[in-house]
């Protein structure tokens, strides 16, 4: 009907699996210069819609703890809001922008690079740090019910190097 307007469900460039994978996958690794602690996580294809079905996009969830007090080695009293205030400044100073990307309102601090958004927050339940990278919604394959959908551990990539 509007031939002008992006069709979310058709997009024009799709992504394979593995560059939709890629995509998030690269971008989590430049989180390494804020030097989180114990940094755990996966990876899963989320679909973009709300019937489960194509377009997806990659989808990286990793937690980290809070930084330590050196002189007591325990968890300093840390202000959540300050935190993820600075972690974003300092990914604003590699390359990424400060907020979401136009026309999205996500809850948390967020923060974006070429597609790819990340959002940080602290998990209630666990107390830990948060962070999800949503890339764009591009892939067209089907993941229903299969393991890209279901996802898989990334730890090792996140703590490696």
């Amino acid at each position: 009907m509007f031939p002008h307007r992006h069709d979310i469900d058709h997009p024009v460039n799709p992504l394979s699996d593995d560059q939709a994978m890629a995509q998030v996958i690269e971008r989590q690794s430049r989180f390494k210069v804020a030097g989180l602690a114990d940094p755990t996580g996966g990876f899963y294809m989320g679909s973009c819609n709300d019937q489960g079905d194509p377009p997806y996009q990659g989808v990286v969830e990793m937690s980290f703890k809070w930084p330590l007090d050196d002189s007591k080695g325990y968890p300093a009293e840390v202000d959540a809001n300050a935190f993820f205030n600075q972690l974003a400044a300092t990914m604003v100073a590699h390359s990424w922008s400060d907020g979401p990307p136009p026309g999205l309102h996500p809850y948390g601090r967020v923060i974006n690079k070429d597609g790819v958004m990340a959002i940080m927050t602290q998990n209630p339940a666990s107390g830990r740090g948060s962070i999800k990278l949503y890339g764009e919604c591009r892939d067209m394959t089907d993941h229903h019910g299969d393991r890209m959908a279901t996802g898989f551990d990334i730890t090792d990539q996140l703590r490696a190097g």
